[in-house]
């Protein structure tokens, strides 16, 4: 008979009984603990972090920024797409810059995700992933629209220096601050675009995400599992063109209400820059490979030890 002051370490000891095959019995409604193997924490960190880049993506991809064309090394590459910009789509020749989107920061990471689990892990995993971040970017979208129409504090103002790009009439009387309607405004410019880039977002997404783990396992295929350089290339490439010219198109067209011909220059900006982080990322879709392998052969091998021990 255990003791009510058991504890529960004791309690879960005494609960344990081997029976003929080294099973374990447990209490009614326990559930027993089972240790996750370096394996499935692989899986699990990479799923986070790419469920994280996705759903930061769609937060930060709101803002269009200037790239300068005279950067070292790339700046002739980028200088002949400015080149382009003007002679195909009528863009300024002279500006020296490229305009691009702000999810440029984090999405490549993603595709590099999900390069690493379908090569390490199967296409069956990625494809879940990918389903996870449709999810988990659902998710955010509903907390947000809630979050959006909570009405504001009257406390809750905007302090300087940011106060003074608002209305002088948003503004307190010795200038230290703006109003709430004034925060409010600015909360709600920052998270508006989630809608409908989520939209042009979870398109893209599911198909370019879908593609490339598909046409990655082709080119293994095709190369009878070696050059892991091609199919990383050839995937995340051709991916991130369907996802460049899907996202783009809805959301500067839709929201921005942008022209086509502007529409037709970031998407060729943003895509050239686009594959020119995947040929970086090449590096160290390799060396994740072969980390994970190393994870995944050690952890088998720990597997195979306690099955003889035991």
């Amino acid at each position: 008979m255990v003791d009510d002051d058991m504890s529960s370490a004791e309690s879960d000891h005494e609960s344990r009984r081997a029976l003929g095959g080294g099973a374990v019995v447990h209490p009614q409604g326990h559930v027993p603990h089972v240790t996750q193997g370096a394996y499935e924490t692989a899986y699990t960190a990479l799923t986070v972090v790419f469920v994280s880049m996705l759903l930061l993506t769609n937060i930060i991809g709101l803002k269009l920024f200037a790239l300068s064309t005279d950067l070292p090394v790339l700046g002739g590459l980028l200088r002949v797409v400015e080149s382009l910009n003007a002679s195909w789509f009528g863009q300024d020749p002279g500006a020296a810059t490229l305009t691009l989107t702000a999810g440029l920061i984090t999405y490549p990471i993603t595709f590099l995700c999900t390069d690493l689990v379908s090569e390490v892990f199967g296409r069956k995993r990625a494809d879940r992933m990918v389903l996870l971040g449709a999810l988990a970017s659902v998710v955010m979208l509903g907390v947000i629209q809630v979050a959006r129409v909570l009405e504001p504090a009257a406390i809750w103002n905007v302090p300087e220096p940011w106060s003074a790009v608002f209305r002088a009439d948003l503004i307190s009387a010795d200038g230290a601050s703006a109003s709430s309607e004034a925060a409010q405004a600015a909360f709600s410019f920052a998270f508006d675009a989630p809608g409908t880039l989520l939209l042009a977002s979870m398109t893209a997404y599911m198909v370019a995400q879908l593609v490339d783990n598909r046409l990655f396992h082709f080119c293994r295929r095709l190369t009878g599992g070696r050059a892991l350089w091609f199919r990383n290339n050839m995937s995340t490439g051709l991916s991130q063109f369907v996802d460049t010219m899907i996202v783009n198109g809805i959301f500067l067209r839709f929201y921005w209400e942008m022209e086509w011909a502007p529409i037709a220059a970031i998407i060729l900006s943003v895509y050239v820059v686009k594959f020119l982080l995947a040929l970086i990322d090449t590096p160290l879709c390799y060396l994740g490979v072969f980390l994970l392998r190393r994870v995944v052969r050690d952890d088998a091998r720990r597997i195979e030890a306690e099955r003889g021990a035991g």
